[in-house]
């Protein structure tokens, strides 16, 4: 039995855009999403790729962006005031819709015992369910 092996020759590497994002979860000012559109560059030796990136991965520090510098790239891209103001409506109606799904979801266990209880009870007033089931009940 072989050993199996997997090997990488070459990395493309591709820069997206960035755009307005929706997601609620941004605590303050607007959120940064990728866009759909990007430029692919040619491949790359994998060796090369990694020798150029000998600083390594950067932290998840270094990776968070404070309100000015998101509200800064996003006004390079395009976007202005009247564009963050829309996002921040939208992402307070979803904050919104999401905490009460969370209210509701404590009633949804409930709702659901309900509903069984109720479709239990129905099939056995049906007049039909105690006939088909005589034979379990035969003396």
């Amino acid at each position: 039995q072989g050993r199996r092996q997997v090997n990488f020759s070459t990395v493309v590497v591709r820069d997206y855009g960035v755009t307005l994002g929706d997601h609620p979860c941004c605590s303050y000012g607007p959120p940064i999403t990728l866009d759909w559109d990007y430029h692919q560059h040619d491949p790359v030796c994998i060796n090369e790729f990694e020798f150029h990136q000998s600083k390594g991965r950067r932290t998840r520090r270094e990776m968070m962006m404070n309100y000015y510098k998101r509200k800064n790239i996003l006004s390079l891209a395009g976007f202005d005031e009247k564009d963050f103001k829309a996002s921040k409506r939208g992402i307070t109606r979803s904050k919104f819709h999401r905490a009460l799904t969370k209210q509701m979801l404590q009633c949804y266990v409930v709702e659901m015992a309900v509903e069984s209880a109720c479709r239990k009870v129905k099939r056995l007033t049906k007049e039909d369910h105690w006939k088909s089931e005589a034979h379990l009940y035969a003396k």
